[in-house]
């Protein structure tokens, strides 16, 4: 369902009258003729993403735009039944979430004040069937949770601290509020995230993946929370 324009440093994913979701800087929904994939140069440092995006695209875009430090060369895609999928992988800046027994340390937790680290894991994702806002927003979701499951299967870890995904959708009637794991759009998307995210993983570290745990920017989730009975 998707055109795609591909440099090194930029992926533009094109199918026109798109209905956009995104969770990235810039997100929310829009309809757009295309999202873009952009490479930052090493030591990217850059707050004002907007404005670095229009620069870099020559205008503001009307669709999303994702940042990541992987060259656009490493993505990889993948399409099944009504939905494609295409993925970027880095794992520079693993985010760890230990279960049953969270470490009592706080020094690597994240506080929001750290350095942006463009390690990054970005997903797009498109459905050629309709969805409504609320079909969107589950496709959504289930992206992030394959994704998740996916990483916790190859890499030990949920994603990076700076992971995005952007679904889109065609124009169209009878649009289904529903994309959740037992439909076929739901079900397509979990293949499709899997595989293009297993893909992109090989394509930028070979067969031998990132132990996150030794990754020097890897940020561990501290705390324990006061569980109730609501």
């Amino acid at each position: 369902m998707f055109g795609y324009e591909r440099t090194d440093d930029r992926l533009t994913v094109r199918a026109d009258g798109t209905r956009w979701l995104s969770n990235g800087f810039d997100g929310g929904y829009t309809t757009a003729d295309a999202a873009h994939n952009l490479t930052v140069p090493e030591g990217f440092e850059r707050t004002d993403l907007g404005a670095y995006v229009t620069e870099r695209l020559g205008a503001v875009p009307d669709g999303p735009a994702l940042l990541t430090a992987v060259p656009q060369t490493n993505a990889r895609g993948a399409s099944y039944g009504p939905i494609e999928a295409v993925v970027t992988a880095g794992l520079s800046n693993p985010a760890l979430l230990a279960v049953g027994d969270p470490p009592d340390n706080t020094d690597d937790a994240i506080d929001g004040t750290g350095a942006f680290r463009p390690g990054t894991i970005n997903v797009f994702v498109g459905s050629s069937a309709p969805l409504t806002d609320g079909g969107l927003a589950g496709l959504l979701a289930t992206a992030v949770e394959s994704k998740a499951a996916t990483l916790s299967e190859l890499a030990g870890c949920t994603g990076t601290t700076s992971d995005a995904v952007v679904v889109g959708c065609s124009d169209g009637t009878d649009a289904t509020p529903f994309a959740g794991s037992a439909t076929v759009v739901g079900n397509a998307a979990r293949v499709c995230v899997r595989d293009a995210l297993e893909a992109a993983l090989r394509a930028t570290y070979g067969r031998e993946l990132l132990d996150p745990h030794r990754v020097e920017h890897a940020t561990v989730t501290a705390g324990t929370a006061d569980v109730f009975e609501p």
